[in-house]
């Protein structure tokens, strides 16, 4: 807004000056004005260079050894013609037409990194022998390496943090009850030892694991609980574990079983990414500045629907890897991009008109990752999402507070079946 402002005035200035020019004392000296006019001009464009001086610099631009601890790197075999065959491959897992360009900035920065990849491996040998060393004396070991081992098919992602336990022990009954034959893996992102410990007795059949994961490595600002700038982290991990992962938060309770997920799984195999959206725009729940870092416009975004990051189906391949995550990410550990200064997460003020004007409220990672979404599909939210008032909706919310209460009724064996919805039909 001040730009605007400073902007009309220096308008102002040269449209005043030409005109006192014109309507002068002839044959008085006019030299002043000139240099006036000329300094005017110089000055509108040392500004209009500072603007473009301060948009380049909020450019995405992070630490390479953070991509490295996410698995961005190239193919084993990492030569430019695997790289590009694979490509190829995965592109052809989508329609053509639908389709944007390859992100070459980004296969660019992943080449660069593989070399970093193969430099840490002695590094990694070393962090090996530590953590084995922790788990001889009982500690439960920390993940701080990407995962490199055998994938699955198809992973149920959550996670849980401080006093989440009882909505992710009931998330996980949920699932057992629901899709018995489906993994489920439950982040751990900081609970005591004693939520640890129940949360284990709860999953501890071979198809439910607990990974404590360690997000020290990352800048301190990403355990922020407000930003939830450690969900894509946690979704990016889970890719490199499954080739495709069904992220739900541990407080979603799943009312469908088999037939929906697999009609779920067939239409976000299309697209790479499929969500619900809701019916506020992106632009009222997405702080002005956050725009300028992905080089867009927050009235390109009036009419986008906001996806929620509730529940989310992902595909790993390089197209979701390099046009979705990559700049997600690189958002989420950018904090000026993913916290602008100003932004909060209450005070929302919907009733103002028009409706997608910014509501006062900014949805830090999902409004990243709903601009992310936008620009590749070209604002066309149909491609990758449902609407979350669809009868289709397999996925309802339980509060802590109700699943807490759930939990202390089991335990006390005297829970009934009208007590937890998804026992019923």
């Amino acid at each position: 807004m001040r730009t605007k402002h400073l902007i009309l005035i220096l308008i102002g200035v040269i449209f005043a000056t030409i005109v006192f020019i014109a309507v002068g004392p002839a044959g008085e000296p006019n030299d002043s004005f000139k240099n006036i006019v000329v300094q005017t001009h110089q000055q509108l464009k040392e500004f209009q260079e500072n603007l473009r001086v301060g948009l380049e610099r909020k450019k995405l631009e992070i630490d390479a050894k953070y991509l490295v601890l996410l698995g961005f790197t190239a193919s084993k075999d990492g030569s430019p013609q695997q790289q590009q065959k694979e490509l190829q491959q995965n592109h052809q897992q989508l329609p053509q037409t639908d389709l944007p360009a390859p992100a070459t900035k980004a296969e660019l920065e992943l080449s660069d990194l593989r070399r970093q990849h193969a430099q840490e491996a002695g590094a990694n040998a070393q962090q090996t022998d530590d953590q084995e060393r922790e788990k001889e004396m009982g500690q439960h070991r920390r993940i701080t390496t990407p995962y490199n081992g055998t994938k699955s098919n198809f992973t149920i992602v959550t996670y849980v943090q401080e006093g989440q336990a009882p909505s992710a022990i009931l998330l996980a009954q949920n699932i057992a009850v629901k899709l018995p034959g489906e993994h489920l893996l439950i982040y751990d992102l900081g609970v005591s030892e004693e939520q640890l410990k129940a949360l284990n007795a709860y999953c501890n059949i071979s198809r439910c694991a607990v990974i404590t994961y360690d997000l020290s490595e990352f800048p301190s600002f990403v355990a922020d609980q407000r930003t939830h700038a450690y969900r894509p982290i946690v979704i990016k991990d889970a890719l490199l574990r499954a080739r495709s992962v069904l992220f739900v938060e541990n407080y979603m309770r799943m009312r469908g079983g088999y037939h929906e997920l697999q009609e779920l799984q067939s239409r976000g195999m299309v697209a790479g990414v499929l969500g619900w959206n809701t019916a506020t725009a992106v632009s009222s729940l997405t702080h002005p500045k956050m725009f300028d870092f992905f080089e867009s416009d927050a009235e390109d975004f009036i009419f986008l629907r906001m996806v929620d990051l509730d529940v989310v189906f992902f595909v790993d391949n390089l197209f979701v890897t390099e046009k979705i995550m990559l700049p997600w990410l690189k958002c989420c550990l950018t904090q000026e991009c993913i916290d602008p200064i100003g932004a909060q997460s209450n005070g929302c003020k919907f009733n103002k008109k028009p409706l997608y004007r910014y509501s006062g409220c900014h949805g830090y990672d999902a409004s990243a990752f709903n601009i992310v979404l936008g620009l590749t599909w070209r604002w066309d939210y149909s491609k990758y999402s449902l609407p979350s008032d669809d009868a289709k909706n397999m996925f309802y919310k339980e509060t802590l507070e109700q699943a807490t209460r759930i939990l202390e009724s089991r335990r006390r064996n005297s829970s009934e079946t009208s007590d937890h919805p998804f026992t019923e039909d």
